[in-house]
């Protein structure tokens, strides 16, 4: 919707729709479709493990990458791959891989834990329908923020420019890169889905829900999770969807569910842009 031109009409359908959507969201909130799983003990790390764990997961796949590319320049490998996109594969599946796996021994191995501390646990298959309805309901909302979010950034005189990523995706579809296409919604659909979810929701928001509650937690978390993706453009929304990933985690109480929401939502806006582009 970043480049949609929405006239009179359309914004107050855009309006009506987000309001039923905000009500049924409301109501689905208060109704008794999610089966929460049961407690666990309070988190025993700390804000500073939480830190140091948010810093490594941005800075190591960084390196990675920067180390593969550097592999590319020299002509270690062969140029039919495409060496950007199979740099960041490599770079989060090493790097962010390695973060995630650090934080799980961490919790569980250093202290002690159980892993269902961090999420890692079933909770009931019929969570699955609520979940699927926050993720519909919460979309025209969504669209609509990033509507007025675009056009405040634009307003302000800055060029609401598309994350990286989502540029070399709109360009590998229309050269018709299988490969890179590949790369990047593994990225997209998987990758970032299970790494970004255990360290932002299973271990960020678990030890701020436990010291701050639900709502604080859920802001501040999504806060950084957006942050952390440099992107002006895409702050709101990331910030919008970051609440939405959070509030599936803490009324199901399973990780799972959040990896799901996630990958549902970079799954279907890939799908989007794949159609998009390639028209």
């Amino acid at each position: 919707m970043q480049d949609a031109q929405l006239g009179n009409f359309e914004l107050l359908l855009l309006v009506l729709l987000a309001n039923l959507s905000l009500f049924g969201l409301i109501k689905l909130n208060s109704s008794r479709l999610f089966r929460t799983a049961p407690a666990c003990d309070a988190p025993r790390w700390t804000g500073l493990s939480v830190l140091l764990a948010l810093a490594a997961f941005l800075l190591v796949p960084g390196i990675i990458m920067g180390i593969l590319e550097e592999s590319w320049d020299t002509g270690l490998y062969s140029s039919e791959i495409q060496p950007r996109a199979t740099s960041i594969t490599g770079g989060y599946l090493l790097g962010g891989g390695l973060i995630a796996y650090l934080v799980w021994y961490f919790v569980v191995g250093s202290l002690g834990q159980s892993s269902a501390i961090l999420g890692l646990r079933g909770a009931a298959p019929a969570n699955l329908l609520p979940v699927v309805l926050v993720y519909v309901l919460f979309i025209v909302p969504f669209g609509l923020c990033t509507h007025i979010w675009i056009e405040l950034i634009e307003f302000f005189g800055y060029e609401p420019l598309p994350q990286e990523v989502v540029k070399m995706f709109g360009d590998a579809v229309a050269r018709g890169d299988r490969l890179e296409i590949s790369l990047l919604v593994f990225n997209a659909v998987i990758l970032a889905p299970l790494w970004e979810e255990l360290i932002y929701r299973g271990f960020f928001f678990g030890l701020l829900k436990s010291r701050w509650g639900v709502f604080p937690a859920l802001v501040f978390s999504s806060v950084v999770f957006s942050c952390s993706h440099f992107s002006l453009a895409a702050f709101l929304p990331l910030l919008i969807v970051g609440m939405a990933i959070g509030y599936v985690y803490h009324r199901t109480g399973s990780l799972y569910f959040a990896i799901f929401f996630h990958a549902l939502f970079n799954g279907l806006s890939m799908t989007i842009q794949f159609i998009s582009a390639g028209s």
